[in-house]
């Protein structure tokens, strides 16, 4: 292999790892995030008070 082929192979795989540690990255914060969100979304909601009718209302 002649030397310019080394170096861009070299390059090409530091860029190839460098992209592979940002996806890991973002992947692990959607999931996080997405976690989070489902804790939200199972959590009950407070029981609202009943509505006042319209006789309650006015006296």
């Amino acid at each position: 292999m002649d030397k310019t082929t080394r170096v861009v192979k070299q390059i090409i795989d530091e860029e190839t790892e460098q992209r592979k540690v940002k996806t890991s990255r973002l992947r692990k914060a959607r999931l996080e995030k997405e976690e989070g969100a489902a804790v939200e979304a199972t959590a009950p909601k407070p029981a609202k008070a009943p509505k006042k009718t319209r006789a309650t209302a006015a006296k």
